[in-house]
């Protein structure tokens, strides 16, 4: 259990940032309007060569933010935290990416909401408008968030706390690894948190977070080669599927979702041309069509979002290029047994865009 005393403050928030100077600004200020005090926000700066620490420091106290030769991502949270003493001062630290955009409330929400029967928590995490790419994380967000997060949270098999709305509480810090190179740090510290057995996982759903998606089709290939790359990583790491544990067959559940996914597009077509009958296959289709469209326009009405129906033929597209994905990046990782270990480094430098002025004032309306 932790350790409470009258001296620790409730949450502290801790970014870090490399060459964010375009956006490092307005997720603070965000922050501050979303109810964090500015004397509970530190940024570590990672071999930052642009104006990010000068940025930060605009709006932020002296000593709060760190300026360290470029370590990783990992490495900047971990020494962040031991920098600023944060384990000894704050009850729960919240760690955020430095393009976040954060609703009316978010902070008090978690304030409200954070129980010490919990290890760690997330929030719920929104896209931020943008172009076609954008629209389609809507479709994912709703779908992944509204539905499979509310049951994976009351499975107690949340397979990764998303970067941009991490909890931890201070007292399991000291049993987190930061140090091996990974290539998702956010999931590797959420399987370390099962493996570890160091608790329950909450998902606060009330506090919502909004975040950048990439702004064209070579970015977001790039982001989720980058996701699945790390997922078939941390599955190997920790050993995935070789215990008797929810985590194990929750995530083996996944996988077999993407391999009947694969079935249905390879081998469904070759049986039914084999055959010479080709209902199945329009069968298949128009159900899928029916489905994802009843949930488009769900995610459209419920996130208030009816420009993300436009873009509905484009969601077969990145299904497709999901697919292809995932199993790429599982014959890289397991097969070849690639990517071992990852050198320090960070996939957002020059992916930035600036924040739309509209969404930094009314993230949740």
């Amino acid at each position: 259990m932790p350790i409470h005393t009258r001296e620790r403050r409730k949450l502290a928030l801790i970014i870090p940032a490399h060459n964010e100077q375009m956006v490092v600004g307005d997720t603070i200020r965000s922050a501050i309007r979303a109810g964090q005090s500015p004397d509970d926000i530190y940024v570590v700066s990672d071999g930052s060569t642009d104006w990010t620490v000068e940025l930060a420091y605009l709006v932020l106290p002296d000593g709060h933010v760190l300026d360290q030769p470029q370590m990783g991502k990992a490495m900047a949270m971990a020494n962040g935290i031991l920098n600023f003493g944060l384990v000894q001062r704050y009850e729960w630290i919240h760690i955020a990416d430095a393009d976040g955009v954060f609703a009316d409330g978010y902070f008090d929400e978690l304030r409200r909401r954070l129980s010490p029967k919990f290890v760690a928590a997330t929030g719920h995490l929104q896209s931020l408008k943008g172009g076609w790419i954008a629209k389609y994380r809507v479709f994912e967000y709703t779908m992944g968030l509204e539905v499979m997060r509310r049951i994976q949270s009351l499975l107690g098999t949340i397979p990764v706390i998303p970067g941009a709305t991490c909890i931890l509480r201070t007292d399991i810090v000291e049993h987190l690894d930061f140090l091996h190179p990974s290539l998702t740090e956010d999931m590797d510290l959420t399987l370390q948190i099962h493996r570890r057995k160091l608790g329950k996982i909450a998902y606060i759903p009330q506090a919502k977070a909004l975040t950048q998606d990439p702004k064209d089709f070579a970015d977001y290939h790039r982001q989720i080669l980058r996701w699945y790359r790390g997922g078939w990583q941390m599955i190997r790491r920790h050993g995935i599927g070789r215990r008797a544990g929810r985590i194990d067959a929750y995530m083996g559940f996944m996988v077999l979702e993407e391999i009947v996914l694969l079935m249905q597009v390879t081998l469904l077509p070759i049986y039914c041309i084999a055959i010479g009958n080709y209902v199945p296959m329009a069968t298949m289709f128009l159900v899928d069509l029916a489905a994802v469209l009843g949930i488009t326009l769900w995610a459209a009405w419920l996130n208030r979002r009816p420009d993300i129906i436009a873009a509905f033929p484009l969601y077969y597209v990145l299904r497709f290029v999901n697919l292809y994905t995932f199993f790429r990046a599982w014959f890289e990782i397991v097969v070849l047994r690639k990517f071992g270990s990852d050198a320090p480094g960070w996939t957002t430098e020059g992916r930035r865009y600036r924040i739309a002025p509209e969404a930094l004032g009314v993230a949740n309306k």
